[in-house]
């Protein structure tokens, strides 16, 4: 049984706790990839694994990917949002080889556009899905349980804030600063809105029975999947995602 994961991004912030994690059991060949080899050899000798150098840009990549022969192939690299003209090519690639794919992608049109491989996954039996994260993944597993027995939802409302010592990659910073400012399309009162991303600030408090609350953070609206998939999954009146960080200054 082949037991090859490749994870582009896997010496990432993200992507280097999946590596970790996968690598604890040693039942699985981990291939840590990403565009500099020095940082997935510098990860390997810390965790285990095998470093190797990819770019999801290079006009042979299901040549790489195919000379690597993985079982599966995790996407943890992003932004998402800039994956330009062709943006399911890692996902193509993976369809070519038979490797099953699944990606950490936060952008809404990435993750829903993903489902123009569908036919072609079911005809090669193999699984592609993204969105492998916070949000959608989460938010709609809790959403689902939230929701059992009601004849109607007004409103899905989630949101992210982590605190300060929480790590940040590169690729989650330029997805924020990639929609500062820009019309964001939200799903309100039953019709397609825009709001300004990472806009209108509102304060909030965390309550967890057991701990002290998380007092006045701070959140503005940004991109998810969510915003996109939810509406018509619940056919809720109202869909909203927020993010925020714990220092003002840093908001």
């Amino acid at each position: 049984m082949n037991s090859r994961i490749l994870i582009i991004g896997g010496y990432g912030v993200f992507g280097g706790r999946l590596s970790a994690a996968l690598l604890q059991g040693n039942e699985y060949d981990v291939i840590v990839a990403g565009r500099s080899l020095q940082k997935a050899e510098a990860f390997c000798e810390r965790h285990g694994g095998i470093p190797y150098t990819i770019d999801i840009d290079a006009i042979d990549l299901t040549e790489q990917v195919r000379g690597l022969a993985p079982a599966v192939i995790v996407d943890a690299a992003g932004p998402w949002q800039d994956y330009g003209k062709d943006p399911y090519r890692v996902a193509r690639a993976g369809l070519a080889c038979g490797a099953h794919y699944l990606d950490l992608s936060d952008d809404a049109a990435f993750s829903e556009g993903i489902a123009s491989l569908d036919t072609d996954a079911r005809t090669k039996g193999v699984v592609i899905i993204s969105g492998v994260s916070s949000v959608p993944a989460l938010s709609s597993s809790a959403t689902d349980a939230l929701s059992k027995g009601m004849t109607s939802i007004e409103l899905v409302e989630s949101a992210i804030t982590p605190g300060n010592r929480a790590p940040r990659g590169q690729s989650v910073i330029r997805s924020i600063l990639s929609q500062t400012g820009q019309p964001l399309k939200v799903w309100k009162a039953g019709a397609w809105r825009h709001v300004t991303g990472w806009g209108a600030i509102r304060s909030i408090t965390l309550t967890v029975p057991g701990i002290p609350p998380l007092k006045n953070r701070w959140l503005s609206p940004i991109g998810a999947p969510d915003l996109t998939l939810l509406p018509s999954r619940y056919d809720a009146a109202s869909v909203q995602f927020s993010a925020g960080l714990e220092l003002k200054l840093m908001h």
